[in-house]
């Protein structure tokens, strides 16, 4: 697939910010667009920060969400909204990167964006029933090299994370897994605790109560660092599988061509935000991780991640519709 230049991936470095316009910014409410259903952990993070944004900035920050076609309709209204500051979307991966790789949409991934800062991260962890008697990813590594496209993995779609999470483990470990996708990450559990499935990459903070239980072992983290939540289980990376930043970020991005000081006042308001105790706190209660980087390196961050992406994309095979 030729993706890369499809969602202008080298804009990524030069896209944040514009000239200065808007020295006295903000004088109105700010919108925090959430491309997912409320509840979620994109709504709880962009809520959360925009309590601390609200006292920092001095005007309101209010979440809207518009969930819908892969996180395409949020992402569309964002890229086309005046590049002032007042539309900010909280994005990821989707958004950026896999969303305009596998569906035609009316932005271009990187290039219609500013990107101003990640904030949050929610670990994916490998993991595997109980009953499955598997304690280490070496001894999942060995039955899946014994009974070749004889274990199966859960995901919550093609193209998700999940999915493209063990088409890395595949390329790192030389196995062939059997990709089972589901309508969600509730019933990917069930069939997990059943049986049904082997493994799985998925978040971290529905588990962790089957973690609690017994039922379900959590072999390794798929970040770049252990998880707050599970201080115990090691990465991927630690046990010899290089690196696997494969876990869920979040930032919040501007349209492109939005000033650069009023991306520099909003950067400063997450940075601020997510250095606030009671704030990280709570988000740390939430299952989620602060994961602050400044405009620029969350550019770079960004270029890595889709070059990342869309080569696993390719590796597994899904096709754009």
């Amino acid at each position: 697939m030729k993706l890369f230049a499809a969602l202008g991936l080298a804009a990524a470095v030069t896209a944040y910010g514009g000239p200065s316009l808007a020295q006295d910014y903000p004088t109105r409410p700010i919108t925090i667009v959430n491309p997912y259903s409320a509840g979620g952990p994109a709504d709880l993070i962009s809520r959360t920060l925009a309590e601390s944004m609200t006292k920092t900035l001095g005007q309101p920050v209010v979440v809207e969400n518009r969930p819908g076609a892969a996180t395409a309709i949020a992402a569309t209204y964002v890229a086309q909204a005046n590049p002032d500051g007042y539309t900010l979307l909280i994005a990821g991966s989707p958004t950026h990167v896999i969303t305009p790789a596998l569906q035609k949409v009316n932005y271009k991934g990187i290039e219609d964006f500013a990107p101003v800062a990640t904030v949050a991260l929610v670990p994916n962890v490998l993991v595997v029933a109980a009953k499955s008697g598997i304690k280490t990813v070496d001894e999942l590594v060995a039955k899946a090299k014994s009974a070749p496209d004889a274990v199966s993995f859960a995901s919550v779609g093609n193209g998700s994370l999940p999915h493209l999470s063990a088409v890395l483990f595949e390329q790192r470990t030389g196995t062939k897994l059997v990709h089972i996708p589901y309508q969600g990450a509730a019933p990917a559990v069930v069939d997990l605790l059943a049986g049904n499935v082997d493994m799985g990459f998925l978040n971290a903070p529905p588990m962790m109560a089957h973690f609690a239980s017994g039922d379900l072992i959590p072999l390794a983290v798929a970040a770049s660092e252990r998880s707050a939540q599970l201080p115990d289980v090691p990465t991927m990376e630690e046990l010899g599988y290089g690196n696997f930043q494969m876990s869920t970020w979040y930032g919040i991005s501007a349209p492109a061509g939005t000033p650069d000081d009023v991306v520099a006042k909003l950067d400063d308001a997450l940075s601020t935000a997510l250095k606030d105790p009671d704030i990280s706190g709570r988000l740390t209660k939430l299952g989620v991780e602060p994961f602050f980087k400044p405009a620029k390196e969350f550019a770079s961050f960004l270029a890595e991640d889709a070059k990342r992406m869309l080569a696993l994309l390719d590796a597994a095979g899904v096709k754009p519709q």
